[in-house]
């Protein structure tokens, strides 16, 4: 009889998620046969080893060598209201040819492995001003308003098969950011560095960005979506900011106001080869939000191929350049 041991497992911790293969390192893991010499197109191997997680049966484990087996971490299917993070018991138990345990031939290692619960992040500032803009377009064109998150590039909103089937719709499709020049506290400055003559930099606190958008409207008839871009030209007309309070649990409390414009009206595009034909109806045009506060932080980029850097604590922010290129 070998009676197994657990020296530790590799890696130790995962989420209540599991599904991350660990390595079970010990000694006296009973080895799978080995393959007949001829005639053997490969398979799955018999199951030699057993690996339970707080008496969780592992779906896959194989022992690679005595003193080694691979397994995979089941989820956790326990409680939820139970401090995390939480350590499990590790238990390995040979099996014989038939999957059996063999009795006597099993270990169990106390604490052996660790989950957590990976708690809901904070949403950020720059959700809550998304968020707020999408809400306008609810309130004052359709409650079927999407937001396709793009940074610095446009998706083919087209594409969408879920706004076709939901049309009539709004897709907002952004936000593709630029360096806010117009609404900055301070003047921009640009400056060529004085070492590398293709390096350019520049300053600026603090540092802000417009949002744009493309806007695309769906409807199923020529009718439906002249009302929808009129709806949208008279919000755009009557609502010049879109507030954002600072706590987003406390609706009434401190806020921020960003202005909002149209950058271009509607322009219809022609959605089949056969106009006269076409089931479906589209017209795109373009917002932007302006002048939203970005994160000050050293290696925040701010703008494509731009980036903040430390600036040896003078008391405005530098931005400069990811590789050579002009101002």
């Amino acid at each position: 009889m070998t009676v197994p041991t657990i020296a530790g497992v590799n890696p130790s911790s995962g989420s209540t998620r599991g599904d991350n293969i660990v390595r079970v390192e010990g000694s006296g893991f009973r080895l799978p046969p080995p393959p007949p010499p001829t005639g053997y197109l490969g398979g799955p191997q018999p199951k030699t080893v057993s690996v339970k997680f707080e008496g969780v049966e592992s779906e896959w484990a194989y022992s690679a060598n005595d003193g080694l087996i691979l397994a995979r971490v089941p989820q956790w299917r326990g409680a939820y209201d139970v401090p995390f993070p939480l350590a499990l018991d590790v238990r390995v138990a040979n099996l014989d040819d038939s999957g059996v345990e063999i009795p006597g031939e099993n270990v169990t290692l106390a604490d052996a492995y660790q989950i957590d619960r990976h708690s809901l992040s904070t949403e950020s500032y720059f959700q809550r001003v998304i968020r707020e803009f999408q809400h306008l377009f609810k309130r004052h064109v359709t409650d079927k308003t999407f937001v396709t998150v793009s940074r610095d590039a446009a998706t083919a909103a087209l594409d969408d098969q879920r706004l076709r089937a939901a049309a009539p719709a709004v897709h907002l499709v952004g936000p593709r950011t630029a360096v806010n020049r117009f609404y900055s506290i301070n003047r921009e400055e640009i400056e060529q560095d004085s070492i590398d003559p293709t390096m350019w930099m520049r300053r600026r606190f603090p540092v802000t960005v417009d949002f744009d958008f493309d806007v695309y409207l769906y409807a199923d008839s020529s009718r439906h979506l002249f009302s929808m871009a009129q709806s949208v030209m008279l919000m755009f007309r009557d609502i010049i900011v879109v507030r954002v309070p600072d706590d987003p649990t406390d609706p009434t409390g401190p806020h921020k106001d960003f202005e909002i414009d149209m950058l271009w009206p509607f322009q219809p595009t022609v959605e089949d080869n056969e106009a006269n034909e076409s089931d479906l109806f589209v017209a795109t045009a373009g917002v932007v939000i302006r002048g939203v506060h970005v994160d000050e932080e050293a290696g925040t980029i701010v703008q494509r191929g731009w980036l903040i850097t430390d600036n040896d604590g003078e008391p405005v922010a530098q931005v400069q350049p990811i590789g050579p290129t002009g101002p």
